[in-house]
């Protein structure tokens, strides 16, 4: 009878012990939500100071293997969908603004570097949904870059279209077609010849300046955009951007104002004019 007691209490205490863990785990993990959904609001609020706070708030560090791109989360911090979302949405509203300043319209940042503090809390997500946001953001440098590349082929529809979409500003299309660049270097294999002719045509469209944004002075980074169109040109090494780039090496003019600029730029006509002289030497081998 003692033991059989003794068996009861124990089971019960056991039972019970389970029962408070459980309570506390899913009290912690409330919590958690709870906290993570203020943090998300804060993100979205539009004060710079609340959005500062909330990046403080997560916890990320650079990659302790060094590699040039990584923030990355502290091990055990797991970001709930509310708030990824709310960092998504946060990079594309700064985004757009600074879409606005390059293109000459007007635009209301947020202070100082916030831009790369959100940045690189979205890099540490590692996500696939921030890639269209990460794309817009490729100018920036190659902490961004090897961001992208690190999700692989999958990401060159995105490129296609950021490179191809004149309307945001010509620095982040030229941001995307030094993604193209490396994709086109790193995944030639996964390159089918309707992929590759879309990329071509997107190159051919900068070269060529066929589109107002490089007529519009306010526009700022046609020549940075200029300079990833030949230098992926010259990857593609395509026969039907020879006559672009042909044009490109010349003084024309009306070529140089089609594209904004007052006289033929003379970095840009340069690296036109090695292309093709480098072509004469292939052939010639």
């Amino acid at each position: 009878m003692i033991m059989q007691s003794y068996r009861w209490i124990r089971n019960a205490i056991l039972v019970l012990g389970v029962g408070m863990l459980f309570l506390t785990h899913t009290s912690a993990s409330q919590n958690a939500e709870r906290e993570q959904a203020d943090l998300a609001a804060d993100l979205l609020s539009g004060d710079y100071r609340r959005v500062g706070a909330a990046l403080n708030a997560i916890p990320i560090y650079p990659d302790p293997e060094g590699v040039p791109r990584y923030w990355v989360l502290e091990p055990g911090f797991t970001v709930g969908t509310p708030l990824v979302e709310a960092l998504i949405e946060v990079l594309e509203r700064e985004t757009e603004q600074y879409a606005r300043m390059y293109s000459g319209e007007p635009y209301e940042i947020m202070p100082g570097e916030m831009l790369l503090s959100i940045l690189h809390t979205v890099i540490a997500l590692n996500d696939p949904q921030a890639i269209p946001s990460l794309m817009r953001n490729a100018y920036t440098g190659w902490g961004v870059k090897n961001a992208l590349l690190d999700f692989g082929p999958q990401i060159m529809e995105e490129a296609i279209g950021c490179a191809n979409d004149f309307g945001l500003s010509l620095r982040t299309a030229g941001g995307c077609l030094s993604i193209l660049e490396e994709i086109v270097k790193r995944w030639p294999d996964s390159l089918d010849g309707n992929t590759r002719g879309q990329i071509t045509r997107v190159v051919l469209k900068h070269l060529m300046c066929q589109d107002t944004a490089y007529r519009n002075t306010r526009n700022s980074g046609r020549s940075s955009s200029l300079a990833w169109a030949l230098r992926l040109a010259e990857i593609l090494d395509a026969e039907e951007l020879s006559g672009a780039i042909t044009r490109l090496a010349e003084d024309n003019q009306d070529t140089w104002r089609a594209c904004g600029f007052d006289k033929p730029h003379t970095g840009r006509q340069s690296e036109a004019r090695l292309i093709l002289e480098e072509r004469v030497n292939q052939d010639d081998r």
